[in-house]
This record gives C-alpha cells, structure tokens and sequence, in this order.
C-alpha cells in the first residue's frame, strides 16, 4: 500500500496564502455590504494591524486634531487598533450628531482603566441605557433648575470660607481651591448634609483622595492597559506593573468616597437625627416608594449619584476658578473693570449675592470668557455610536468614538476674534449679554445631547458667587520672586481630557481695609 506523502513547506505556505485570501474576501465583503460600499470619513492613511496609532497626538491634542482637520475636513477619522474613532471638528457636525442624532450616539466607549478602578460608578462614563437613565433621573430630580436656590446657602457660605482662607494664606490659592474645605465643602454639604472642618477632616481627605488622579482615568489611551486589555491580568508584583499597582490605590480612594459619606449618612438616619441631603432625601423617597432599603441595586445607584456630583463639581471649580485668577492677573485692565462694575452694583459696604448675578453683566462675561479662554474637557467626554449610520456620504460604524474638539472651535479666530486673548466684551452688546457674534461657551463645554452635564446649573452658580466675591474684596496681580521681581507667567494648560492650568501663581492682597473686614465678618456668620 502507497503512504501519502507528508505536506511539504511549499503545500503548507499554498494551504495558509488560499485561507487568508478567502478570509479576507469573506472580511470585505461583509464591510462593503454592512457600510454599502459608502467610504469612512477622510484621515491620516492607517498602518496594518495598528492603523493610525502613531498619527494620533500625545500632546496639544486639540490643537494638533485642529490642524489636521485643516487638511481632512471637520470630520476626522483614525483607526487605532480596530478602534473607530471620528473628531468633530466644527458645530454643524457636533451638534448633527450628537444633538440631532442622540438617540444612536449617546452610548460611552468602555475601556479597561475605567471598571478597573470603580469609575464605571460615575454616570458621565455609564454605558447608555436602562441603568444610565435611573442613575440621570436619580441625579437631576435634585440639580434640575428649581432645585439650584435651596443650596445657595451652602454655596455663598463656601464662598466666604474660601475669602477667608485666601485672606490668611494668600500663596496657597491652588491648595485652597483643590485641597481646602472651599468649593467641595459646598457639594459634600449639599450631597451628604456633613459639615467639614477647616482642617484635618477625614471626609476632605477621601474627597482629596479620590480627585487627586481622576483626569487619569478620563484620559483614554495615556496607559498601555487600555490599548491592551490583556494587561489588567499582570499581577501587581510584576516586574514594570507600576499602572497595575496604581489601580489597586485609585480603586480604594473611590471605594472610601462612594461607600463611607453614605454609610454616616444611613447611620445618622437610623438615629434620626440626619441632616436633610440629597442621599437621605433619597433614601427616603425609596421607603416611600416601597423600594427594599435593603435592596442592593437602589443603594448603589444612590452611591453611585453622590459619588459623581461631588467629583464632577469639584473638578469644574478647580480649572475654572484657577483660570479666572490668571487671567486677572494677566489683564488687569479686565479686573479693573469687573470691579468698577461690583463697586457699582453691591457697594462697598456687602459682598455680592445671588440677587445680584443678573445686573453683573461684566463678571458674568469674565467667567463665560474663562469657560472658552481655557476649557476644563477640550474633547468634552467623547460619545460612541450604538448603531452604523451615515454622515455627509461618509460611513460610521457602530462603536465609533465621537470626539467633539470643543477647544478648536472655542479658538477659532472666525468665531472668537483674536481668540488667545482674554476679552469678557466680546460677549456683551449695549450693556447686556449678547451671544449672537460670539457664541455662548456655556452650549458646548457642558456636552450635548442625552448626555449633557445635569450639574451644570449648579456648577455656574457656584462660579458666579465665588467669582464676583473674591473680585469684589481681592487685586489680584502677577507673582513676585524674593527680591520682589515680577515672575512672568505663560497662560498653559495642561493636557489630556480634563485640563487645568499649569501654573495659577498671583499675587492675591486685599483691596482695602473694608474689603478686608467683609471677610472676617462673613466668616464670623458662618
């Protein structure tokens, strides 16, 4: 009998070239019948395997997707490791697919870091769906418009600790916005009903915690374990498994936030002598509801609500306030002007209030100003499409990461004339706020569609109240060195997806003697 002979080299590379091209005729053709043969939205020419991953930017992100979109278009497509990925590069296109079409592009790209560290319990970052919409209804019910006056209060007393803070310790300004009791004390009050002491409360120090490395997690791409999923199963005592053993502490600090607050919360309860707060308010609603207390799906979504409003509205404050003391230092004709106007309207004898929000028409543009001067999301938080669809001709798969270039558009010179400088007027016509040459940046920097910021009407008020008071009480000028050298300072920002300026040091002194005594009367109050 004749033994077949044994598949030779040359049979073996003939057998594997025959399998690859029927696989990847099999692969085009079920492309080109799902995309109808439409073409994916113009870019940077992919590589094999890793397509654009070495075209897109690690650096000046926005700055650099803006000059690409120069030579593709306003909309920008990158593949990067099989990953679909479209920058929106005008408002035409933002507000078309993530306002108008929001019913297929409101889900969220799920990465590794993400569940990895417990950020999945915040609901900018959920997945779309069921679970998302109990987390926003749970959420807006107490930051919807009407509900913003009851914590006014809480935000004005917050305001005036931080005057006092900056009156004893000019120099810690980024400290006193970050890691005082100042701007999160006012969410932790609302979320928790907890008052905080000035120093050393153990509350703060899980908040600080938890907020110290949060623009990590938000930052797709910055860590190889996204880019590679395999790499959350290396063990932390794994030679180089440095990001493996910072989960490890950054999934801790938001465990402590989302789990203890509550805990004294649900303990004061039980002792009836619970402050009112968003989380008892909640918890109670549950009972009268009917729900199980007991039930852990309720408990979490409640956890899961107050850990993202203390996290969200801490970050906003931090960039954003930061941003305004630069700019005044850097213009002082701005301050000037801003304080002409809250000597005009509140006096010197009071610091400002709510009430007074309205006829500040300038102070008002200063912070719309700081909102587009220098943006705390530049990319907002990128949407993801939940079904193919087709754009201008152009076909977008399903899973595509939308990426708004918010900052791009807050920059551009046809939009916002001579836009790296700081100018409040170009928001204001005939002595009121006129959004019709200059858009309001209030439309985009908050996101869009289903998947706005809902803390975004407690967060301007918080703005507005700590803005006008330590205008109407502080001059803020540049930095001097020792020998009492003026220290120039470059108005940068950080990079990634959540941006603060990288050096917020000025020269912070009363503006006089009764400025100097509102402080400390306002503190005495409180």
């Amino acid at each position: 009998m004749e033994v077949a002979s044994p598949l030779t080299l040359p049979a073996l590379a003939g057998l594997f070239f025959v399998a690859s091209v029927f696989l990847y005729s099999r692969s085009l053709a079920t492309w080109q019948s799902r995309s109808r043969r439409l073409p994916l939205p113009p870019g940077p020419k992919p590589l094999p395997i890793i397509g654009n991953m070495f075209d897109w930017p690690t650096r000046n992100q926005w700055r650099a997707l803006r000059d690409m979109s120069t030579q593709y278009g306003d909309i920008l497509h990158f593949k990067v490791l099989g990953q679909h990925m479209v920058v929106l590069g005008s408002p035409e296109a933002m507000f078309e697919l993530l306002e108008k079409r929001s019913a297929h592009t409101s889900d969220r790209q799920q990465v590794p870091l993400i569940n990895l560290t417990e950020m999945s319990v915040n609901l900018s970052v959920m997945p779309y769906g069921q679970w998302w919409r109990r987390h926003k209804r749970a959420f807006w019910q107490h930051f919807h418009p009407g509900a913003i006056p009851t914590y006014q209060p809480i935000q004005r007393s917050a305001a005036h600790r931080f005057l006092n803070k900056l009156l004893k310790t000019p120099s810690k300004l980024r400290e006193h916005i970050r890691l005082s009791v100042t701007f999160s004390a006012a969410v932790v009050k609302v979320v928790f009903g907890l008052d905080v002491a000035d120093d050393g409360d153990e509350i703060m120090t899980i908040v600080e915690d938890a907020l110290e490395w949060i623009g990590e997690t938000f930052t797709p791409g910055k860590y190889l374990i996204d880019v590679l999923p395999i790499l959350q199963h290396v063990p932390t005592w794994f030679p180089g498994a440095t990001v493996q053993r910072l989960i490890v502490k950054w999934r801790s600090t938001v465990v402590r936030l989302k789990e203890e607050p509550y805990r004294r919360v649900k303990a004061a309860m039980a002792r009836n002598d619970a402050p009112d707060s968003m989380v008892s308010q909640l918890i109670t609603d549950m009972v009268s509801d009917g729900d199980d207390l007991s039930s852990k799906e309720a408990e979490t979504i409640i956890k899961n609500v107050a850990t993202v409003a203390v996290e969200g509205a801490s970050d906003t404050m931090f960039s954003t306030v930061q941003t305004i003391f630069v700019a005044m230092s850097l213009y002082p004709e701005v301050q000037k002007k801003a304080q002409a106007e809250l000597d005009a309207v509140v006096g010197r004898n009071r610091l400002p209030e709510f009430e007074d929000r309205h006829a500040l028409v300038y102070v008002n543009a200063v912070i719309k100003e700081a909102m587009r001067w220098h943006n705390v999301l530049p990319f907002v938080v990128p949407h993801s499409t939940i079904e193919d669809d087709e754009y201008r001709g152009y076909f977008i798969p399903a899973g595509t990461v939308l990426i708004p270039n918010i900052s791009a558009y807050m920059h551009d010179p046809t939009v916002y004339k001579d836009p790296d400088v700081f100018r409040p007027e170009r928001f204001i016509h005939d002595g009121k706020l006129d959004f019709s040459t200059a858009p309001d940046p209030a439309k985009f920097i908050f996101g869009f569609g289903r998947r706005i910021c809902p803390g975004r009407y407690f967060a301007e008020n918080g703005l507005f109240i700590n803005v006008a008071s330590a205008l109407h009480v502080f001059d803020i000028t540049p930095p001097v060195d020792e020998k009492g050298q003026v220290i120039k300072i470059s108005p940068q920002t950080t990079d990634g997806l959540l941006c603060y300026p990288t050096d917020c040091r000025c020269t912070i002194k009363p503006r006089s003697a009764q400025a100097e005594r509102l402080i400390q009367e306002a503190q005495l109050l409180h």
